[in-house]
C-alpha cells in the first residue's frame, strides 16, 4: 500500500483534520470581513457569498461522482469525469453570467451595475475543475494530497484578504475577489487531470479491468448526468450556503441591519457545514465498497439508525449550549454592533446539525446510484424553505430562522424514509447508465 493511501483510520483523521483547519480559516476570514464592513455591507458580502457557494455547491457532487466511479470496481475514471466536470463547468458558468443582469444584480448584490458577478463567474469556472481534482484524489485513495488541498483552498483566501487588507483596504469589492483565490487552489495538483486512474482499476477477484467508457460515452449522456448531479447540489445549496440569498429573494423589503446581524449568525452557526463536502466525499466510496462486500446493506441501516438519532440528539445539545453562548460568539466574531437573540441563534444551530445529518444521507444515495432520490429529497427541502420565506408572517429575523429548520426537517425524513426502504429492497435506486454513459 503505497503511503499516500494509508488505512482507513488514517484517512478519516487526515480529511478530519483538514476539515478542522479549513473550517477555523473560512470563520476568521467571515470575521474579518465583518468586523471590516458595516453590517450593511456584511449583509450583502453574505449574499455574494451565498451566490459564489451556492454555484460552486452545485458543482460540488461532480467530486462526489468522481469519487464513485474512482473507487468502483472495474471503472476508468477520467474521461467520463472530464466531460461530466466541462458540462457542469458550461451549465454553472451560465447561471453566474445571468447575475450580471441589472435587474439580477440589484437584487443580489444591491447594486443594477455591480460587477460582483463576474467575480463569482471567474470562481465557478475554477471550482468546476477543482472538485474534479478532488474527486479523482480522494475516490483513488491519495487522501494526504486531497486534504491538502481542502487547507489550501480556504487559506490561500484568507491569505489574500489579509494583505488587501493590509495595504488597500477591504471593501465589498476587494473582500469578494480574495474569496475567488480560493477555487484555484487545483493547480497545484493540475497534473491529476492528465494521469490514468489511480485508484482502485483492477478487482481482485477479476483481475485487471477495463474502463466502463472507452470513448464511445456521448456528450449527451454527459450532459445528462451532470444536469442531474447539478440540480441536486443546486437545490443542496439553496439550503446552505446559498440560504442568505434566498432569504434576501423571497422575504420582502429592504435587509439592512437586521439582515446583516441574522447572517452573521447564520455564518456563525454553520462554516463548519462549508467543509462536509470532504466528508460525503469520503463516504461515497466507503459505501460503494460496503455494498460490493457481505452484510453491507445491514451496515448501512445499522448507520442510519445511529445516524438520525446521533444528529438529534447532537443537535439538542449544540443548541442548547447556543442558547447561552451563541449571542456572546456572534458578538465577539463580528463586533457590539451585531445583536441576536438566543433563540434564532439556538434555532440556526439546530438547523446546521440537521443538514450535516442529511448531506450525509445524501452522499449515501449518491453510493446506492440513486440520484434521482437526491433530486426529490433536496427539491423538497428547497420548496418548503421557499414557501415559508414567501409567506412567513413573522418578521425578517425570526422568519429567517424558522426557513432554516423547516427546510432541513423535511428533506430528512424524506431521505431517511427512502435510504431505509433502498436498503430494504422496497425502492428501486435509478437505473445505471448503459455502458458509454457517465
Amino acid at each position: 500500500m503505497s503511503p499516500a493511501r494509508g488505512g482507513g483510520s488514517t484517512r478519516v483523521l487526515s480529511v478530519g483534520v483538514a476539515i478542522a483547519i479549513s473550517s477555523v480559516v473560512g470563520y476568521l476570514l467571515l470575521a474579518v470581513v465583518g468586523r471590516a464592513l458595516s453590517p450593511a455591507e456584511f449583509g450583502l458580502f453574505v449574499s455574494f457569498w451565498g451566490v459564489l457557494f451556492g454555484l460552486a455547491g452545485s458543482l460540488s457532487t461532480i467530486e462526489q461522482e468522481a469519487a464513485r466511479q474512482a473507487a468502483e470496481p472495474g471503472t476508468s475514471a477520467r474521461a467520463p469525469i472530464r466531460r461530466v466536470a466541462a458540462t457542469a463547468a458550461v451549465i454553472a458558468a451560465t447561471a453566474a453570467a445571468l447575475t450580471l443582469l441589472p435587474p439580477v444584480a440589484l437584487r443580489l448584490y444591491g447594486d443594477a451595475g455591480s460587477r460582483l458577478g463576474v467575480l463569482v463567474l471567474v470562481a465557478v469556472l475554477g471550482f468546476a475543475v477543482q472538485f474534479t481534482v478532488r474527486g479523482i484524489l480522494v475516490g483513488s485513495g491519495q487522501v494526504r494530497r486531497y486534504s491538502v488541498l481542502v487547507i489550501l483552498e480556504a487559506v490561500s483566501r484568507l491569505v489574500v484578504l489579509l494583505a488587501l487588507w493590509a495595504t488597500i483596504g477591504l471593501t465589498l469589492g476587494t473582500a469578494a475577489a480574495a474569496v475567488v483565490v480560493g477555487s484555484y487552489a487545483w493547480l497545484v495538483y493540475a497534473r491529476q487531470l492528465r494521469r490514468p486512474a489511480s485508484g482502485p482499476a483492477t478487482d481482485p477477484g477479476r483481475g485487471t479491468t477495463t474502463g466502463t467508457d472507452d470513448g464511445r460515452a456521448s456528450w449527451s449522456a454527459s450532459g445528462a448526468r451532470a444536469g442531474s448531479l447539478m440540480l441536486a447540489a443546486g437545490l443542496t445549496a439553496s439550503m446552505i450556503t446559498g440560504y442568505p440569498t434566498m432569504v434576501t429573494a423571497f422575504s420582502g423589503g429592504e435587509l439592512g441591519a437586521a439582515g446583516g446581524t441574522v447572517f452573521a449568525a447564520l455564518t456563525v452557526s454553520r462554516v463548519p457545514l462549508l467543509f462536509v463536502a470532504p466528508l460525503q466525499a469520503l463516504a461515497v466510496p466507503a459505501i460503494v465498497r460496503w455494498r460490493h462486500s457481505g452484510g453491507g446493506t445491514a451496515r448501512a441501516r445499522r448507520f442510519l439508525l445511529l445516524g438520525v438519532a446521533a444528529t438529534l440528539v447532537v443537535g439538542a445539545a449544540l443548541a442548547t449550549g447556543a442558547w447561552f453562548l451563541g449571542p456572546w460568539a456572534v458578538r465577539l466574531a463580528y463586533g457590539a454592533d451585531y445583536v441576536i437573540a438566543p433563540a434564532a441563534i439556538a434555532g440556526l444551530v439546530f438547523s446546521a446539525c440537521l443538514l450535516a445529518g442529511l448531506q450525509l444521507m445524501s452522499a449515501a444515495l449518491i453510493a446506492f446510484g440513486s440520484y434521482r432520490w437526491v433530486v426529490v429529497v433536496w427539491a423538497t427541502g428547497a420548496v418548503s424553505t421557499a414557501l415559508w420565506l414567501l409567506l412567513s408572517p413573522l418578521d425578517l429575523v425570526p422568519s429567517a430562522v424558522v426557513g432554516a429548520v423547516v427546510g432541513p426537517l423535511t428533506g430528512a425524513l424524506v431521505a431517511a424514509v427512502t435510504l431505509w426502504r433502498l436498503s430494504t429492497g422496497l425502492v428501486t435506486a435509478a437505473p445505471r447508465p448503459a455502458t458509454g454513459s457517465v
